[in-house]
């Protein structure tokens, strides 16, 4: 079955879920806890509550709706009203962004009159999740505190990532009809149904802003029926004077980092998952000079989106590694970028023997910019190059500055910078010369100069000129904010 026709067929389920009634539908939103006192933290996003309590032994998330009764009485309505008021051929183009929106539309004309002073268009948003089975997704994708969340199996509840406090609890437990709508909208928007050979699916969806990456493992792969893995791709951005502030890097590592990518050298960022790799690659990202051209190749799109800030970006989007049958692959762009003349490349994540390939290939080419690559540590990332990707140790030669970033405690939040180190050459051979490191009390100091430390041009002096314009660009913005 083509994307169209099961695009139809979903829509076709949708309208025939209810009749038209002038009595509330049950609502999913239902399920949302009650709000508790003593929350050590609280916030909220209309029309929705978020709080977290401190358990002793570990945190406990809760969301709750805080609609009136009429509102919700409303929202009923409008709901019922939203789904069997869709024509599937008013859809172009089939895209789930689409389907939203002309839900929305749909149960804004009947909550005008009787929401009275509620937001509109935030009713109409929620009128339009729960009409697709997703309103307790969209709760989670408009609470920026959350980076992640996880499902283990069909029986168990969500937990996740807090941005404050860490890894959380909660007592959310998505329903069968919560299950079966996520898979109808990945397996739709996907454009292939799981089967034996395909048990899971992976796709990007926006709600309400959030750019989630949806990771879903049915049963023929999962063991206990049902797995799922939702991360947000455009969490908080942080400035790099922000992350400076936060004690992850120091403005004097810094400087160094954002002086060397203008100078046209490379940088690689290493660390495990939730390690951070990201967020310092946007934050370096936004400092360096607005008018150098930048490559961006993704499979997911998590760097920040500057046009508006007068930066140059072209972004190249490819199908996700995990896809066996993609065409547009990584590894096919990476090899293309010499030719759409960039100053830098940048890469969200090198994952494959085949990336690897390509972008060291692009290295020897003299193309240079930032990715990240996935490793404990710095001596590690490289015995994965030499040896599952096969990749010369003459070619680590090419690396440049490679950046570790660590998660000490993996239930905790914070992430820091823990050491920065350059590749140059020994006897013929790559070697790792220390530039700055965490020492016994966990602050990042210099241990090495970086005097022997050149510009891809040959001249020590550009290197040093640019990391002195970086210095008070910093200093500066650290004043301002």
């Amino acid at each position: 079955m083509g994307v169209g026709a099961k695009f139809e067929a979903v829509v076709l389920r949708l309208a025939r879920r209810r009749k038209r009634s002038l009595e509330p539908a049950p609502l999913l939103i239902d399920l949302l806890e009650a709000p508790r006192a003593g929350a050590a933290v609280q916030y909220e996003s209309y029309p929705f509550l978020y709080q977290v309590h401190d358990c002793g032994d570990h945190f406990s998330y809760g969301v709750s709706c805080v609609l009136s009764r009429g509102e919700r009485s409303a929202l009923g309505i409008a709901v019922a009203e939203a789904s069997t008021s869709l024509d599937p051929d008013t859809l172009h183009p089939l895209t789930f962004d689409n389907l939203v929106q002309t839900l929305a539309l749909h149960a804004a004309a009947k909550l005008a009159g009787p929401a009275g002073r509620a937001p509109v268009a935030e009713l109409a948003e929620l009128a339009a999740y729960e009409s697709i089975g997703l309103p307790r997704i969209l709760a989670l994708a408009k609470d920026k505190d959350v980076s992640e969340y996880f499902v283990d199996s069909d029986t168990t509840c969500i937990y996740l990532d807090h941005a404050k406090v860490g890894r959380c609890e909660t007592g959310i437990l998505l329903t069968e009809r919560e299950r079966q709508a996520l898979e109808t909208h990945l397996d739709t928007f996907r454009g292939y149904t799981p089967d034996y050979v395909t048990p899971s699916l992976k796709n990007d969806l926006e709600i309400s802003g959030a750019r989630l990456r949806v990771s879903l493992d049915l049963e023929l792969v999962s063991v206990n029926r049902f797995a799922l893995d939702v991360r947000r791709l455009n969490n908080s951005v942080f400035s790099i004077q922000q992350l400076i502030q936060l004690g992850v890097l120091t403005l004097e590592s810094a400087a160094l980092l954002i002086g060397w990518l203008e100078v046209g050298g490379n940088c690689t960022i290493i660390g495990e998952t939730g390690s951070g790799k990201t967020t310092l690659l946007n934050a370096l990202d936004e400092k360096v000079d607005r008018r150098l051209r930048r490559l961006y190749i993704e499979d997911a799109v998590e760097t920040a989106d500057l046009l508006s800030m007068g930066f140059h970006q072209m972004k190249v989007k490819v199908d996700p590694f995990e896809r066996g049958d993609a065409s547009r692959t990584k590894e096919t762009e990476i090899v293309k970028a010499l030719h759409r003349s960039p100053d830098i490349v940048v890469l969200s994540e090198l994952q494959s023997r085949e990336h690897s390939s390509a972008f060291f290939q692009s290295l020897a080419a003299g193309v240079r910019g930032i990715q990240t690559f996935h490793a404990s540590t710095i001596e590690q990332a490289l015995r994965r190059w030499v040896s599952l990707h096969g990749v010369s140790e003459e070619s680590l030669l090419d690396l440049g500055v490679l950046v570790l970033m660590s998660r000490p405690d993996r239930l905790r939040p914070e992430r820091y910078l823990t050491r920065i180190c350059h590749v140059y050459p020994e006897s013929g051979r790559p070697r790792l010369r220390e530039m700055f490191l965490r020492d016994k009390s966990f602050s990042l100091v210099r241990v090495g100069g970086w005097e022997r430390l050149v510009s891809p041009g040959g001249a020590a002096s550009a290197l040093d000129s640019s990391i002195g314009r970086a210095m008070e660009r910093l200093r500066t913005g650290v004043r301002q904010s």
